[in-house]
This record gives structure tokens, sequence and C-alpha cells, in this order.
């Protein structure tokens, strides 16, 4: 096939179906009528010779062909837009791009309402998607050009990512204010581990700290584990109606809280050691003028002052790199 006889707005058109399973969607994204979708995907499918997406209850899901297409056609329309952006300063108060950040459900409940509401002020026409994926998947995303950022608890990705400390987070124990414990100011470790309890284990790295906590605190095994959730969402209800424990890191438990009167938050009843909360992007990104201004805003929102946040190279963690597009490391 001849690259020269393919409109490459077509691979804009693959790529926004890919990503919402839905021709509309795609349409909306890309300020297209459905009817222009469709046909754009028709000679799509005429030009590879293959369905490309089928139609199913879970929307346009795309073929093994599709699957094997998408990763070189967003590295290589990430690596155009790179390259278009490297020529212009970004405009946040112009700016219609697209962020994708990989981020866990601490990011979606205690970060993300913040980033959009100061964000959509500073740049009106921005937008952002949250993406749900494993570290390898994350990592593979991000190497590709489909994910702008990442946050959260993740350790270093590789050689080829830069890092950057936010903040510290640790662990507490949130409880329905009518649970047989009532509000205590402090809860032992006896009455913990007497109590039953819901065990919040989302993707990342969240979990395995969370493991290796209760593990040191003698505690891994012992606790009456009634329910294991992946996600956080609707955890602040069951734990108001059952009247088990969620140990949860503090922002999340925080964000829950916020809208109810009905629970309750102690600290944990044994040592936690905090761990660091990152952003983390690919060296391809790091001359980005966009991405650069949204790890400045993520760092100015975000960073706790307790110590310093250098950005680093995971292979040389002790060298700080102060080239263009990093964030101030020595607020």
């Amino acid at each position: 096939m001849n690259i020269n006889s393919i409109d490459l707005n077509l691979f804009l058109v693959f790529q926004a179906i890919y990503s919402t399973r839905s021709v509309t969607l795609a349409g909306d994204r890309l300020g297209m009528t459905q009817s222009a979708v469709s046909n754009a995907l028709k000679r799509m499918r005429e030009r590879f010779n293959d369905a490309l997406f089928v139609r199913s209850a879970d929307g346009m899901v795309p073929t093994p062909a599709a699957e094997r297409l998408i990763a070189p056609i967003e590295e290589g329309l990430a690596s155009l837009a790179q390259a278009i952006d490297q020529g212009r300063t970004f405009e946040p108060e112009t700016s219609s791009r697209l962020f994708r950040i990989a981020v866990n459900d601490v990011g979606q409940l205690a970060m993300m309402p913040e980033l959009l509401s100061v964000a959509r002020n500073i740049a009106p026409g921005i937008r952002f998607e949250t993406v749900d994926a494993a570290m390898a998947e994350a990592r593979q995303r991000m190497l590709h050009g489909q994910i702008d950022i990442a946050l959260g608890s993740w350790e270093p990705m590789g050689p080829s990512f830069y890092q950057q400390r936010l903040f510290d987070e640790s662990f507490v124990v949130l409880m329905s204010k009518t649970s047989a414990l009532g509000t205590p100011e402090h809860i032992t470790l006896d009455d913990y581990l007497a109590a039953e309890h819901v065990a919040y284990r989302p993707q990342g790295t969240t979990d395995s700290q969370l493991q290796q906590t209760l593990d040191r605190a003698g505690a891994l095994d012992r606790r009456r584990v009634v329910l294991t959730a992946a996600h956080s969402l609707g955890l602040s209800s069951i734990v108001a109606a059952s009247g088990l424990l969620l140990t949860a890191p503090s922002r999340l438990a925080k964000a829950m809280v916020a809208s109810r009167t009905d629970l309750h938050i102690v600290d944990a009843p044994f040592d936690v050691v905090p761990f660091e909360i990152r952003q983390q992007w690919h060296e391809r990104f790091h001359q980005d003028s966009g991405n650069r201004w949204l790890r400045e805003l993520l760092f100015g929102l975000f960073h706790e002052r307790s110590r310093r946040a250098p950005e680093v190279r995971p292979q040389d963690a002790l060298a700080e790199d102060q080239g263009a597009g990093a964030a101030p490391s020595n607020a």
C-alpha cells in the first residue's frame, strides 16, 4: 500500500473511534458529523481490506487488524503533534489540546477536581482524559505518546522517563459513625483486627504498599476481609451501611467523607511509612511546551514543601535535571 495514496486524516478518525468505541463520540471529538465519520471508516475498511471495528453491545470493538495498527498510528500522530508543537509556544488561553493522564482512584477523586477547576479558568478550551491502567500498560502507552503524564505512587518507569515528587501519602481507617466502635479518636490494633474489613485493591502500587505496611504490623493475615474491591466507587456507601472498616490513602478517605456526615476517619493503629505520589513523563515530551505547562500546573497545585522535590532521571536518582521544561526543584 502506497502511503501517498492515503488521506492522513483517516488516521485521526481511526484513533478517535478506537479511543471512544463510538462513531458518534468520535465525531464529537473531531468536530465531524456522524455520517462523515462513517464515510471515513468505510474508506479505511476498503484501504485495509478489513472491518477494523465491529458493532457490539460494548460499542465499536476493534478487530485484530485494528489492534495491530493502533500503536504505530498513535505513535506517529504523537510524533507529528510534537514536531508541530516544537515550532510554536503552547498558549493555554487559546489551546484546545487534549491531555491524557494515567491516574488511580486517589488522583481521580483527590486531584482531578482541583486540577480541572484551576485549569479551566486558565485554559477554557483544553480537555482532559483520565486513563485507568496498570504500570506496565501506562508505561507502554507513554512510550507511544498515548499518555502525557502518569500520576500516582508507581515506581520509576525506566531510564527514558522523568519523575517528580508531588506529595507524601499515608493510610488511614474509614468507618461508619454507627459502627460498633463508634467515633473514637484512636483505634487499637486489637479493635482493628477484631472488626470486619473492606480490602481496597486498585491497580498500581497502592495495594502492595498497604500489604507491606500490614505485614510489618503483623496484621496482614489477621484481618477479617469480607469484601475485596478493585475500585473506590461506592465504597463510602458500603462502609456507611455495613460497619466494615476501610483502610485507604488519606486523601482518598477525605474525598469520600467530604460529602457525607455518616463516616469517620481515624489514624491507622500501626506505623505507616509514607509513600510518594509522583508525576512521571517520557523524555519525548520533556521539551513539549504543553506538557511542561501541565507539569508546572500540577506541581504548583499539589507539591508539598516538606522537602525538596528534584526532577530526576531514574537511572541516576542523585542527579537533578534542571533542563528545559523542569518544574521548580527548589520550591
